[in-house]
């Protein structure tokens, strides 16, 4: 019987491709560095505390082993200047039974009186021999070390003068071993090692938890943003960090997001709505021409209809200069001949030229405006804003009825009414009374009307440019009054005199 191999998957490692991408992530990202860095940092620490450690009981030890030293051979060197020279032999025989170190005598000549082990100046070298040079020279112990305090042949060392009729004639050397203290700094050596490495890794560990935590709202960021730049708006962040820096940015951000669906659904809304604004007439114009070109006309017939066709004409090109006047006012590009106005007698005018055509329909216009009243705008765009709501009105009184337009100075601007007698505007629609294209219920108009819903969205943009206030006040039943508040001349001192200033040098 013959049983077929089963296939073998051939599984390679490759290091190569492992190190690169452990170093894309360590290097590449926030969280490595920061990971990198608290490692980096650590072991500086340790480093430091280490060669701080070491310096300081490497001290301590010499210091205890010195003067261990220099207490052993002041008893041997007592011991051996009371006694005389030829028993010199027998007292450091005695002493070296219950030394555990090495003991060298040398005379003033260099002869060798006394050795218990082999020779500490072969294993020292020069240090030896120099320590020897200033006990013999100095008459003071010197100290010397055979090899590194560390090392485990290590012996230290002291030169001790002899004194016999107040002058040098031996010097005696001790060696002490630092084996013992090898084997305890060798313990902590490993103790530190493991502590540190230990160490380093809790805060690797730690640092890379760390940056993850810091930049999880980063990445929710991130997530949102993209999906804002795909087009969903309506994406908010519902991060909740306590950090107060990362908090404010995620209300800025939820903040800028929701100006921006704001805008964009403005945009789509205005876009909408003139085109729907523009394609009425638009649409009744190539109807007319068509008619007009199915067969032949009088001279007259053609008449009526281009007559018609001038007066669709005209409607397109109010919305339009009125769409063109609403986008400068947008981009800041709105342009304003500031100059002195004087508002009273431009608010007579305004309410005169009206007087005829409110008489047509049977409608009253009341005047209550206080004289003297001054302020610094544009004369052409105030007139304007005042037009646009004497026609509003008027379109909204019913017959028989009254419009009061009146203006009053309180404090330091001027308060301008324009108040008529219609149904009045409901509360839900008076938030949105100032936008592109809104216009309130047909019943609230007393006849059809062409307005396109700019006018009032343009005498907000007018007067917002002047530095001042529109708003409406109104109850379903009781008519609409809209009012403005304008700052007064006096109310700007210094503008009124840099104008006067800039005109005196344009006069000069």
């Amino acid at each position: 019987m013959i049983r077929s191999r089963p296939e073998q998957t051939n599984l390679t490692i490759n290091p190569v491709g492992i190190l690169n991408r452990m170093r894309s992530n360590m290097f590449r990202t926030f969280r490595g560095r920061l990971a990198l860095m608290y490692v980096s940092l650590e072991l500086g620490i340790l480093l430091f505390a280490a060669i701080v450690l070491y310096t300081a009981l490497s001290n301590r030890v010499y210091n205890e082993v010195d003067e261990q030293l220099a207490n052993q051979a002041t008893s041997l060197a007592s011991s051996l200047e009371d006694t005389s020279s030829y028993f010199w032999s027998a007292h450091m025989s005695n002493f070296a039974d219950h030394y555990a170190g090495a003991i060298q005598l040398l005379s003033a000549n260099g002869l060798e009186l006394f050795r218990s082990d082999r020779s500490l100046i072969d294993r020292g070298g020069n240090d030896i021999s120099r320590a020897l040079g200033i006990s013999f020279s100095s008459g003071r112990p010197a100290f010397a070390s055979t090899e590194s305090l560390l090392n485990k042949a290590n012996i230290r060392v002291i030169a001790f003068p002899i004194y016999r009729d107040n002058r040098i004639v031996a010097s005696l050397l001790l060696g002490h071993s630092t084996a013992d203290i090898r084997s305890v700094f060798n313990l902590m050596y490993l103790i530190g090692g493991i502590l540190g490495a230990i160490s380093i890794l809790i805060s690797a560990g730690a640092g890379y938890y760390m940056a993850k935590r810091a930049l999880d709202p980063i990445h929710e960021i991130t997530r949102i943003a993209r999906a804002v730049a795909a087009g969903d708006l309506s994406r908010r962040l519902t991060s909740r960090a306590q950090e107060k820096e990362i908090g404010l940015l995620v209300r800025v951000l939820n903040k800028m997001f929701a100006d921006l669906e704001t805008s964009f659904l403005g945009q789509k809304r205005f876009t909408a709505d003139a085109s729907h604004e523009l394609r009425l007439p638009l649409t009744i114009l190539k109807g007319e021409i068509e008619v007009a070109l199915r067969h032949p006309r009088s001279e007259q017939e053609y008449q009526h209809i281009l007559r018609q066709q001038l007066e669709t004409i005209n409607r397109i090109q109010r919305i339009v200069n009125d769409l063109l006047t609403l986008a400068r006012a947008d981009a800041g590009q709105l342009e304003l001949v500031q100059s002195p106005v004087d508002l009273s007698l431009l608010l007579q005018e305004v309410g005169q030229q009206h007087l005829i055509l409110f008489d047509s329909q049977h409608v009253a216009l009341e005047m209550d405006i206080e004289d003297g009243l001054e302020i610094m705008g544009d004369a052409s765009q105030i007139e304007r804003t005042i037009m646009n709501l004497l026609s509003n009105a008027f379109k909204h009184a019913p017959a028989h009825s009254a419009i009061y337009l009146s203006a009053t100075a309180v404090e330091q601007s001027v308060i301008i009414g324009v108040r008529d007698e219609g149904p009045g505007i409901a509360d839900q629609q008076q938030a949105a009374l100032f936008d592109r294209f809104f216009r309130a219920d047909d019943a609230r108009c007393r006849k059809d009307g062409e307005g396109a819903g700019l006018g009032l969205a343009i005498c907000k943009r007018i007067v917002d440019a002047h530095g001042g206030d529109i708003w409406v006040q109104s109850k379903q039943g009781e008519g609409a009054c809209f009012l403005i508040r304008l700052p007064l001349s006096s109310a700007a001192p210094a503008h009124q005199q840099r104008l006067q200033d800039v005109m005196g040098d344009v006069a000069r």
